[in-house]
């Protein structure tokens, strides 16, 4: 006998192996059943849209707010910006570091963000009133990472003072324990599992709950960056050599490599974009950002926008972009397709002119390596979307 629903579920199947198969996968599968879901090249990050300029030195964190309203930026400049995605403007610029801005948190009412410095402290801040809140002294050392846990009132913040600590909004530590220096940190969405890279080339899991540790993954050189999947099965490690790993955290190997980009020295903070994490993307030292495939591997684009390092990349499906932070003091927005808040706010920006993400020659790389300063704005005025230089 057929079960009761079974087409629904063979429906459902077939649907889910077509996402599963998209190369570009950064939209909902809405085209009904009469077609086979795919995501045109179009609707792909491939042009540069807005440049963002407010920052006075080289901008080392950028992320969105989780419900898509705002940007924040954390500078070398020692003060954090907060954007507004409606209309890329200025809200708030955040100043009270003695240090460069090394990272920035969201609540997840994205109502406050914590930054962590070089100063050896953290601050939280009041989004909408743009005010300091509560200032956080217990690291010896540079913060390097911070994560919220899940609630508005509780988050962890790792440095390189082998210190690893559960802090209260209020300033209260809840819990402290001895770590290895800490590169980055990645919580699960159920805050059930903390991975913790440390300076050298391990990545370490904790029991969130407990912080109790679990198991070490190694890598064959230092990890520089890391980040992990929505549902928690597989992370990415950004490495010194200029590798990219993903690992299957169930089985504890890893499953697939990504390379073409550039790393050495710098930090560069990688991330998965795209629906379902479909995508994975870096930036690069020679100012180019990288997207691949996650399934595949597949290189699928080299963007260019940014005339210097690329120090992180971000997405959000809220906003439906992309978001770069760079040397060069700028940041880039890249949407990931028409009808995105970035492209609502600007009733003139059109569909972009090429069909196919736009690829670098070997001997273009080397023309931008001799001359920076030609590069500067490039790519941003040949996209037909509107570039707006935002300078404050």
């Amino acid at each position: 006998m057929v079960p009761v629903h079974r087409m629904e579920t063979l429906f459902g199947q077939a649907l889910a192996y077509q996402c599963e198969v998209c190369k570009y996968h950064v939209r909902p599968a809405n085209q009904g059943l009469y077609v086979d879901h795919t995501c045109p090249t179009s609707v792909f990050p491939q042009e540069l849209q807005f440049n963002l300029k407010g920052h006075q030195d080289e901008v080392w964190y950028v992320a969105f707010s989780p419900d898509g309203r705002y940007l924040a930026s954390g500078s070398r400049d020692k003060t954090c910006i907060i954007w507004s995605m409606d209309d890329f403007s200025i809200a708030h610029r955040l100043t009270g570091h003695e240090d460069e801005v090394a990272y920035i948190a969201w609540s997840p009412n994205s109502k406050y963000i914590v930054s962590a410095s070089s100063d050896r402290t953290l601050r939280l801040w009041d989004v909408e009133a743009g005010a300091n809140l509560q200032l956080f002294t217990g690291h010896d050392e540079t913060v390097t990472s911070c994560k919220w846990l899940g609630t508005n009132d509780r988050f962890i913040s790792g440095g390189l003072d082998h210190k690893i600590i559960i802090w209260n909004t209020n300033g209260a530590i809840i819990k402290q324990i001895s770590s290895p220096r800490v590169h980055d940190l990645a919580v699960s969405a159920d805050c059930s599992l903390l991975l913790v890279a440390d300076e050298k080339t391990d990545i370490h899991a904790y029991d969130l709950a407990t912080l109790t540790f679990m198991y070490s993954l190694n890598e064959p050189t230092e990890v520089m960056s890391m980040a992990l999947s929505a549902d928690a099965r597989h992370c990415i490690t950004g490495l010194r050599n200029g590798e990219l790993h993903m690992w299957d955290l169930d089985a504890r190997a890893r499953v697939r490599e990504f390379s073409g980009h550039t790393q050495g020295q710098y930090v560069i903070r990688c991330t998965f974009a795209g629906l379902d994490d479909r995508l994975v993307a870096t930036g690069s030292e020679d100012g180019l950002l990288f997207v691949w495939n996650r399934n595949t591997g597949q290189l699928l684009a080299r963007l260019r926008g940014h005339t210097k390092t690329i120090n992180v990349c971000t997405w959000s499906d809220q906003a439906a972009a992309l978001a770069t932070a760079s040397d060069d003091k700028t940041i880039c927005i890249w949407p990931a397709f028409h009808g995105a808040p970035s492209h609502r706010s600007d009733p003139k920006a059109g569909p972009a002119d090429s069909n196919e993400p736009e690829e670098i020659s070997d001997d273009e790389e080397e023309e931008e390596e001799e001359g920076d300063d030609d590069k500067s704005m490039g790519s941003a005025a040949r996209s037909s979307a509107a570039s707006l230089d935002m300078a404050f």
